[in-house]
């Protein structure tokens, strides 16, 4: 098991878990477009987007914390939806402080399943 170096330490990541935990219960709907906010600092962020009941051709923006990241991980809950969903046409905008992309999700996805995009600063090279 994992163990944080000190209880501080742990704070602000049991924070960030938090809060996008909150984010997926508010970010759900199946078409049109969706904003999502990014919850983390100027070095690290997370989104969560909700593909409960499947998504078409949902247009998704998510406002970063900072510019000049790269998106480092998709995850997804649960682990059966995985492959149950699809990313494309996604760019950064607005000087690199937004991330849009069109989700496509098929609509045997269980409730409260969802994506979780992570970005990290630094451009991927």
């Amino acid at each position: 098991m994992f163990r944080f170096p000190c209880r501080v330490c742990a704070l602000p990541v049991f924070g960030v878990v938090g809060a996008l935990a909150l984010s997926a219960a508010a970010s759900a709907g199946a078409a049109g477009s969706q904003t999502v906010r990014c919850v983390g600092n100027a070095d690290f962020c997370g989104a969560t987007v909700s593909i409960a009941g499947g998504a078409s051709n949902r247009v998704v923006t998510i406002n970063l914390t900072d510019t000049d990241f790269a998106r480092v991980a998709v995850r997804v809950i649960p682990s059966s939806s995985r492959g149950a969903f699809s990313i494309s046409n996604a760019s950064f905008r607005t000087g690199g402080s937004q991330y849009r992309f069109t989700l496509n999700a098929v609509r045997a996805n269980p409730p409260r399943a969802r994506i979780i995009l992570l970005f990290a600063a630094g451009r991927a090279g």
